[in-house]
């Protein structure tokens, strides 16, 4: 059988692998959906009969990783771009999730894949909350199978007031169980399965501990909305999931801003993961991106878009917030004791990591992305300065300082290529904005058909749902305490 070879040449080499460093000579060997050899001397490759992709100008990298991303949210652009936590959640999530058909949550996973894709993310944690009916999963995991990008794609636990919704969350359950079984059952697929968790106090802890239960036994990822909110108790249960023996390691912690120095010990003691969301957490009022503490405490956080309904779609703009807010904080520290900082010791490179390796070890993929290392897949990406008047004089500060969407002029997920000459290629573009642009017709008559909220009553509804989750978090211990 014949072997498909391409070489990338010509580029300055960020591997990202320990072992290999920057290759500014380098180039890069793919046979099939492999990586097959990573050179230190492009002339080492120059009579190898391959596709040649030529990177001169640009920078090599290992596709970038969203850990963290909703595409079932991606059509409505900025929809909540002044909007507080409780604002987005009350209108825009659950107002949203009220009446979103599974065609149109399809034609927004597609615009959000491929909007991934055309800056650079070949590799997504789609994080499905919206799964109303059987139909809903289908939509969204053959949008991520058209596009062509890697994803785990996880299937949400949430419940919305959907008029067609599951009967009961048991039904929702075993919906994920069919998904697992006859849809996504290959672990080494383009398209894998994770679970989305409800959120941690909306419903009482024993349905919390089915859920992660059922993705014991179904041995997929696990991902949950953690400690997203600065100073309340939703979304937080920790110690309780502990205590039961469901802190199970590699589990994803989404925000995670309001943990307190106990849970970030819980964290490290249980192997957890932590994805981290800048733009959003900064805007919502969700609290402070918690790289310093995750890496305080020896976490490698990943970094992660969230949902285009705030911000942007590329981890150029999320490396670029988070890491210029975590200069700001460390530097205040050093102004507090009357002095200067007088080295950086937070760098692109750590910046870097977050998008690329971290990313892979968050998602557990690290033996198949997230360097440019031999054997693992060839998913690929070259960054090219637009403008291109003058080189660059830092790579990694070029690519994560400087760069966006339109400067990623190839894109390559196991070893197809998915960006070319900077556009996307096999895909029907005009076809694709015309569903979008029908689907989002349809999502904005829903918007105008639902209440408006002010403050004062969403601060009673986020009181109740603290209450409620007061007493969900007491049902661990109705038994009794630990021993």
């Amino acid at each position: 059988m014949s072997v498909s070879r391409t070489v990338i040449t010509g580029g300055h080499v960020i591997t990202m692998d320990p072992d290999l460093g920057d290759l500014p000579g380098g180039a890069v060997l793919i046979e099939d959906d492999r990586i097959a050899a990573v050179a230190r001397d492009a002339a080492e490759l120059r009579h190898v009969d391959a596709e040649t992709v030529d990177a001169s100008g640009g920078i090599v990298l290992p596709g970038m990783i969203d850990s963290h991303r909703h595409t079932w949210m991606a059509l409505m652009r900025a929809v909540s771009a002044d909007e507080s936590l409780p604002e987005f959640l009350a209108g825009t999530f659950y107002g949203t999730g009220s009446f979103l058909e599974a065609a149109d949550l399809g034609a927004a996973s597609t615009v959000g894949a491929l909007e991934a894709l055309d800056a650079g993310i070949t590799t997504i944690m789609d994080c499905n909350d919206c799964v109303n009916t059987p139909e809903h999963a289908d939509a969204n995991v053959d949008a991520l199978q058209a596009a062509g990008i890697r994803a785990v794609y996880n299937y949400g636990m949430q419940a919305y007031e959907f008029p067609r919704a599951f009967a009961s969350h048991d039904d929702r359950l075993k919906d994920a169980s069919r998904l697992r079984r006859e849809r996504l059952s290959a672990d080494d697929a383009l398209v894998t399965m994770g679970m989305l968790l409800t959120d941690f106090g909306i419903l009482p802890f024993g349905t919390i501990a089915a859920e992660i239960r059922l993705a014991r036994e179904l041995d997929v990822l696990r991902a949950s909305h953690t400690a997203a909110a600065t100073t309340s108790i939703l979304l937080k249960g920790l110690r309780e999931l502990a205590d039961h023996g469901l802190l199970i390691p590699g589990h994803v912690h989404i925000h995670c801003p309001a943990l307190d120095e106990q849970e970030w010990r819980l964290m490290a003691r249980h192997d957890q993961r932590v994805t981290i969301a800048p733009e959003t957490e900064m805007q919502m009022g969700m609290g402070i991106p918690p790289f310093r503490a995750a890496m305080d405490h020896g976490l490698r956080p990943g970094v992660s878009t969230d949902i285009v309904c705030v911000g942007s779609g590329d981890l150029f703009s999320q490396m670029r917030i988070g890491l210029q807010m975590q200069r700001m904080l460390d530097n205040a520290k050093v102004h507090a004791t009357g002095t200067m900082p007088w080295t950086i010791d937070l760098t692109t490179r750590h910046a870097l990591e977050w998008a690329t390796v971290n990313g892979a070890h968050t998602l557990g993929l690290q033996d198949r992305v997230g360097s440019l290392t031999a054997g693992k897949k060839a998913d690929v990406i070259v960054v090219k300065p637009r403008m291109d008047l003058v080189r660059p004089s830092h790579m990694a500060g070029t690519v994560v300082l400087q760069s966006t969407a339109a400067d990623v002029d190839t894109v390559l997920v196991d070893g197809v290529v998915r960006k070319r000459g900077g556009e996307l290629v096999g895909q029907d573009l005009a076809a694709v904005r015309a569903r979008a642009n029908a689907a989002l017709d349809r999502i904005h008559e829903g918007h105008a058909k639902l209440p408006k909220h002010g403050a004062e009553e969403l601060a009673g509804w986020f009181g109740a749902a603290e209450r409620m989750a007061s007493r969900n978090f007491s049902d661990a211990y109705a038994d009794g305490l630990p021993a």
